[in-house]
């Protein structure tokens, strides 16, 4: 039996349909009775490792053995496929934000060396600009000095003798 075939509730089958391996592989590692040891003491069964279809293989034990536990069986098979299918997209999710979130810390400490280098040159910038309006000033300065001085000897110059 590759799916299983009970109907559900209103007469479709499972939403969801997966198919099951009877291999030996997906079996339990361990039997489900309890063993005798060789001292007489009694060995309970450690619970078997789950592997790849195990899950799915165990539930089609419990529906061969009664029938009226399939529409449960199902159901629950439907909703752990259903957990998986979002655990698995969350973890995708999980994964594909912190890439994202790596992208954008390089990126802001690209920008933040960025803007270290871009607030040094303003700085060298700024001293270049502060030091040409000083020598302007410096410039105007002098030239309001040489007016100045050249007003006063020319008007001491033109000054009309005395009688």
């Amino acid at each position: 039996m590759d799916h299983p075939t009970s109907p559900s509730p209103i007469g479709r089958p499972a939403k969801r349909q997966c198919r099951v391996s009877h291999a030996p592989e997906d079996e339990p590692k361990l039997e489900n009775h309890p063993q005798q040891a060789s001292n007489g003491t009694t060995i309970e069964p450690k619970i078997p490792v789950r592997t790849r279809g195990t899950l799915t293989a165990e539930f089609m034990k419990v529906v061969n053995l009664n029938d009226s536990l399939a529409t449960p069986v199902l159901k629950l098979l439907d909703l752990y496929f259903c957990l998986w299918q979002c655990y698995v997209v969350k973890s995708a999710e999980k994964i594909r934000l912190e890439e994202e979130q790596r992208q954008l810390q390089a990126s802001n400490d690209l920008l933040a060396s960025d803007s270290d280098i871009l607030l040094q040159l303003c700085n060298v910038q700024a001293s270049v600009l502060w030091e040409r309006k000083r020598a302007v000033q410096a410039l105007c300065n002098g030239v309001v000095s040489a007016l100045e001085a050249s007003d006063l000897q020319a008007y001491s110059a033109e000054e009309p003798e005395p009688c």
